[in-house]
């Protein structure tokens, strides 16, 4: 699904657009001049879906938000499938997902309470390595900035492209349209963490905010952003989706 001159949708599940398995979050495809990077994996399951929607191309790059199984359960697959993409976390959350740490990426919990069927793994991609903050990825006319953005979960890093005449934000599940968020009862979700990622969100200039799940905004997103900014700034919590 063609969403920019750069961006295709090529993974999507039950809390989006049904493209691929139930379980799956946004998958997205950035495509340069030079090379083309997928940002996050899906849980797994829709890995050949996912594949089949990218007409062909080879990402050079998997860079994933944050290491929560419907982000993240699918690099693995993704990883053999192209054994010579980059595979790129935000610490620490890359040597979880490089180790299936499935307590640190709180999956333990999200079975127990349903989230996942109770024979769902996380197959550990030893691959994944760490990507810092501010780290610039050319692509050929098209750069992604990586920029730590914790509260949601350790870890949790947006990506900015930066193309000729336009900005886009991949949000993960740190901010969604209406300035939403995503709070959850476990060890890594962090408000003052979380509050201090919004602010820092809502100084950017972005035309498209594509996140993780849910709507997408192709034009002035960045209102987005300023809404859960503005409601901190009151000393309340934005509007969580779950």
């Amino acid at each position: 699904m063609r969403l920019t001159e750069h961006v295709d949708l090529v993974g999507s599940g039950a809390a989006g657009f049904d493209l691929t398995d139930p379980l799956d979050c946004h998958v997205y495809l950035v495509r340069g001049e030079r090379a083309c990077a997928l940002i996050d994996a899906g849980a797994g399951y829709g890995a050949e879906a996912i594949a089949g929607h990218m007409g062909g191309a080879v990402p050079d790059y998997l860079l994933l938000t944050h290491g929560h199984a419907d982000h993240a359960g699918g690099a693995a697959g993704l990883a053999r499938r192209w054994p010579g993409m980059r595979v790129l976390a935000g610490p620490p959350a890359d040597l979880w997902i490089a180790t299936g740490d499935e307590a640190m990426i709180s999956l333990d919990r999200a079975r127990a309470g349903g989230t996942y069927p109770p024979d769902y793994a996380f197959p550990a991609c030893p691959q994944a390595a760490p990507i810092a903050d501010g780290a610039r990825i050319d692509l050929g006319g098209v750069t992604l900035r990586a920029i730590a953005t914790p509260g949601h979960a350790d870890g949790h890093t947006c990506y900015l492209l930066e193309a000729p005449g336009h900005r886009a934000l991949f949000s993960g599940d740190c901010v969604f349209t209406g300035g939403r968020v995503s709070l959850q009862n476990l060890h890594d979700c962090r408000i003052p963490e979380y509050a201090a990622s919004l602010a820092r969100l809502a100084e950017l200039e972005v035309d498209a905010l594509f996140p993780g799940h849910h709507e997408i905004s192709l034009n002035r997103a960045r209102r987005h952003l300023t809404i859960a900014r503005d409601v901190l700034a009151r000393g309340l919590l934005p509007e969580s989706t779950t």
